[in-house]
């Protein structure tokens, strides 16, 4: 029974270690993939921030860019608005001194004929 022995003896002296060692080895191996795996992770987060940073400030451009297009576009109505009233304005004006005019001439030719057979009527009575 002694080899049976001497074969538990030498198992229970080299086992416990190499089992040790390999749990060692196992968890260290196991731990730098975890951090490998963790850094790629954050990696991954850190471009994928990054992207996201890019992507917001792209859209941030677009929108700035459509909002002063917008912007030059209001303006641009607005100068042609402006322009339009002027003329309008103008035209308004314009209108009325003829009115005006046409209502000067009426009245006078209206004082005119009123005040001609008048006159008339004066000359015939005398």
């Amino acid at each position: 029974g002694s080899h049976m022995w001497g074969f538990q003896d030498s198992d229970g002296d080299s086992q416990p270690f190499s089992l040790q060692e390999t749990y060692e080895a196992k968890r260290k191996e196991f731990l730098s993939e975890l951090q490998r795996k963790e850094e790629e992770m954050r990696q991954m987060f850190v471009n994928k921030v990054k992207e996201t940073e890019l992507e917001l400030k792209e859209k941030e451009r677009e929108l700035h860019e459509k909002f002063e297009h917008l912007k030059r576009v209001h303006q641009e109505e607005k100068r042609k608005v402006e322009e339009k009233r002027r003329e309008l304005e103008e035209e308004t004006n314009a209108f009325n001194r003829r009115k005006a005019a046409v209502e000067a001439l009426q009245s006078q030719a209206l004082h005119a004929t009123s005040q001609q057979p008048l006159r008339k009527d004066k000359d015939k009575k005398n």
